[in-house]
């Protein structure tokens, strides 16, 4: 009795070390897009560049997750566990001292190949800790503590970004990776599948990881290369050779990575589709929405983790919810109305202005987040008519198609911000010319001003829209106008004109006055704090004229970066409405397969 009651603490133990691991893996897919704009103003680079932060580590996962769940399989589980948990911690190490954004992208690259390790290997090693017949719990508490990974990400990161510093958001994997590591290694028993084949398609890896990697870099990279330059051409070509070469593959090996045979099924095929759709949408509440938030508003990263948290927190409620509908409900039904939902959520996001409350954001995201969690759905709906023995590979293969939709999602979408915001800086570079050439302004101030705009706006590439560098050049052209010198007469009809003009009366008056010698010594006192009035109208006049320069120019910067998010919002929406009629295929059974 005693034996069993500690051979239970002991799976309990390793049960509870392969959720921590579990949960590092979930945690740092949604962490770091909290961590962007910190990293961007560290080592000095622009979005697109930065992005490959989050797109290599979601690159590596859709890229090896099978094969890391057959590689388990066959040279055992919690031996392969155990050196996922190494890599992953390792790398996450090395993240957190990285240096550079080249060397953070590479150790990103190993720390994602340790987390598509980690993901699927727990669902079979905690079935063999508790039997088969626990296995809907176990899969309950997984599912429950995948969601809590999510939505918890933002709040992690914004909260160790307020505190300290983003270096951090890596480094707090390395004590859960020795805890993780221990408790497994404590707990778990070695278990193996001698049932499937032992041959590992390595060709199928590394031509799907080309094909990914290819694309991802010709739809991030278009705009700083060039959309014609032989860099970009070449990346998609290859991309579209190495994805024949794959399926020509995958159909002829013994083994393959991805069974193609699987898609014969329409709704296995059809909910992968939707599953890629669905990692394609959490892109715009994690990481376009948060640059918003950061960047633009000048949030802090833990106030906008708040409004980002809601999303996860009801994709956590919505997920349950359609699972227990799923019961009565068909599949094809609460899909149409998670992607309906969830567009309308994104167009919603669409009408964002910098004026919007933080409240509406938050209701926003709750609707994007509900709808996720009812499209999620496609995640159980894709094994429904799959044989038996083919549901462990369709699950990997399902799975896989979500982080293959969060990189596309990525590259996608960055992407396209990146154009929609340079063309905005160009627009507020044009505006802001525009205003200071028609302002009545002395000519030394005009001359600083173009200076300061020119600086401002010197890399059209750059996709920084933070304020630091508006600051400077505002503050240095108000340093320009507190000089006397070659102070121009106040604008007509302004007030200060009138002013200026019944000064300059009063002083010639006076020396009008002044010309009689009896009244001289009076007139040249009052005549010099006359011409220290004018000097002073003048002032306030060039000051009036900046000021309202300044106010049209960030009307303007606040409406121009507003529709370049906007736009990539609305776009968002069209795409997962594009989408709707294929979920009217998940409840279909294929004749063919």
């Amino acid at each position: 009795m005693k034996g069993e009651k500690m051979q239970l603490k002991r799976k309990i133990i390793g049960f509870i070390g392969l959720i921590l691991a579990m949960f590092m893996g979930s945690l740092d897919a949604t962490i770091v897009n909290i961590a962007l704009p910190d990293i961007m103003k560290d080592l000095g680079s622009s979005l697109t560049n930065t992005s490959w932060v989050a797109t290599i580590y979601v690159l590596a996962m859709a890229s090896f997750i099978i094969t890391a769940a057959k590689l388990a399989d066959i040279f055992g589980r919690k031996k392969v566990m155990l050196i996922g948990i190494v890599l992953f911690g390792a790398f996450s190490f090395a993240c957190m001292t990285a240096k550079t954004l080249e060397f953070l992208i590479i150790y990103r690259a190993f720390q994602g190949i340790g987390g598509a390790i980690l993901t699927p290997i727990i669902l079979p090693m905690g079935v063999e800790l508790f039997g088969k017949l626990n296995t809907s719990k176990i899969t309950a508490c997984m599912g429950a503590f995948s969601a809590l990974a999510a939505a918890s990400g933002p709040a992690i990161g914004g909260f160790i970004i307020n505190y300290s510093n983003y270096h951090w958001i890596f480094g707090i994997n390395v004590p859960i990776s020795i805890v993780a590591f221990m408790m497994v290694a404590f707990g778990t028993e070695e278990s193996y599948d001698s049932s499937i084949e032992k041959y590992i398609d390595w060709a199928g890896v590394l031509l799907l990881t080309i094909f990914l990697g290819m694309l991802c870099f010709g739809l991030l990279e278009g705009r700083e290369y060039g959309w014609t330059s032989s860099m970009i051409i070449t990346s998609f070509v290859v991309s579209g050779i190495t994805l024949i070469l794959f399926v020509i593959a995958e159909l002829k090996v013994k083994s393959p990575i991805i069974n193609l045979k699987l898609f014969r099924e329409k709704t296995f095929s059809s909910s992968c589709f939707i599953y890629m759709v669905f990692g394609f949408a959490i892109i715009d509440p994690s990481l376009i929405l948060n640059y918003f938030l950061q960047n633009v508003k000048g949030y802090s990263a833990l106030y906008s983790a708040y409004l980002i948290i809601p999303t996860s927190l009801a994709i956590a409620v919505g997920m349950p919810l359609a699972t227990r509908m799923y019961k009565s409900v068909s599949s094809r039904l609460l899909i149409s109305i998670g992607l309906v939902i969830t567009s309308g959520g994104l167009y919603m996001l669409g009408l964002l202005k910098t004026s919007t409350s933080s409240e509406i954001i938050v209701c926003c995201n709750i609707i994007i987040g509900l709808g996720l969690g009812f499209t999620a759905i496609a995640t159980t709906s894709s094994v429904k008519f799959l044989p038996v023995d083919k549901i462990g590979i369709g699950s990997g293969v399902v799975n896989a198609s979500r982080y293959v939709g969060q990189a596309l999602g990525m590259a996608l979408l960055v992407t396209i911000l990146n154009h929609n915001v340079i063309t905005a800086k160009n627009n507020i570079r044009t505006i802001a010319y525009n205003q200071i050439n028609e302002r009545v302004l002395s000519q030394h101030v005009k001359k600083v001003s173009r200076e300061q705009i020119k600086v401002t706006f010197s890399n059209s590439k750059n996709t920084n829209v933070s304020g630091g560098n508006s600051k400077k050049m505002k503050h240095q052209i108000i340093e320009a106008a507190k000089q006397g010198n070659g102070l121009p007469i106040p604008k007509h009809d302004s007030d200060y004109y009138n002013l200026y003009v019944a000064n300059d009366h009063l002083s010639k008056g006076m020396l009008s006055l002044g010309e009689n010698p009896l009244l001289s010594n009076i007139t040249e006192p009052v005549l010099l704090g006359q011409h220290k009035l004018g000097m002073g109208i003048k002032l306030l006049a060039q000051k009036r004229e900046l000021s309202e320069a300044f106010h049209i120019i960030k009307v303007n910067k606040n409406k121009e970066l507003s529709n370049a998010f906007s736009k990539v919002f609305k776009l968002s929406a069209i795409i997962i409405l594009v989408s709707l009629p294929l979920s009217l295929m998940t409840d279909r059974k294929s004749k063919s397969y």
